[in-house]
């Protein structure tokens, strides 16, 4: 999104530079959300290949989220026969925000089960100032067909956004993830949302 804000500050093609920023964004996201021990590094790759996995079932089914298309404004992406456009961040995007939440959640409740479900709806919420921006400004996905939620969402997207983040949490509970750790999720999440809420005012 660095090189979206880039774009639109200066009018210009960010190019490369879009693509580079956007993984830059997101990896220095992950690190500074989980760390890098080989505990963290299992709890990022399974929401990654979650996120895989429930975003083709996605667009390929319209379940759990409502039918969708992404389009190929999001770099770097690949177009998948069946599948149509797919950006490669997305897994990442999981992984950032889904995981993100739910370490926030262990901050604030510990009990397992409470904890999980704070983190799903921590997700969610994030998703709904999202949308508009993610759908609006950036064009990275279309509805098809206009919802009531933010984004012209269906209300099927929050709950399968909800669905998914707990089902994140119960990914990094059973990867090992502490409850606690010496990095800031929180000011993870608020960097984030700081960038697209100020993609959403410029746009």
């Amino acid at each position: 999104m660095l090189g979206s804000l880039f774009s639109h500050l200066t009018h210009l093609d960010p190019g490369v530079i879009a693509p580079v920023t956007a993984i830059l964004t997101l990896l220095v996201g992950l690190v500074a959300a989980f760390g890098t021990d080989r505990t963290a590094f299992r709890g990022v790759l399974a929401i990654v290949l979650l996120g895989t996995v429930v975003e083709l079932v996605g667009v390929r089914t319209g379940f759990p989220f409502g039918t969708y298309a992404y389009t190929s404004r999001w770099w770097p992406v690949i177009y998948l026969p069946g599948f149509g456009w797919f950006p490669l961040l997305v897994p990442l995007a999981w992984a950032l925000i889904a995981g993100a939440s739910s370490l926030v959640a262990a901050r604030l409740v510990s009990s397992p089960a409470p904890r999980v479900l704070l983190g799903g709806l921590l997700a969610a919420v994030l998703d709904l100032v999202m949308e508009p921006v993610m759908t609006g400004t950036l064009g990275y996905w279309v509805w098809q067909g206009k919802g009531p939620l933010p984004g012209g969402a269906p209300v099927a997207n929050f709950f399968g956004w909800f669905g998914t983040s707990v089902l994140a949490g119960l990914v990094l509970t059973a990867t090992g993830q502490p409850s606690r750790r010496p990095n800031d999720p929180l000011a993870v999440l608020l960097g984030h949302l700081g960038l697209v809420v100020g993609l959403g005012l410029i746009g």
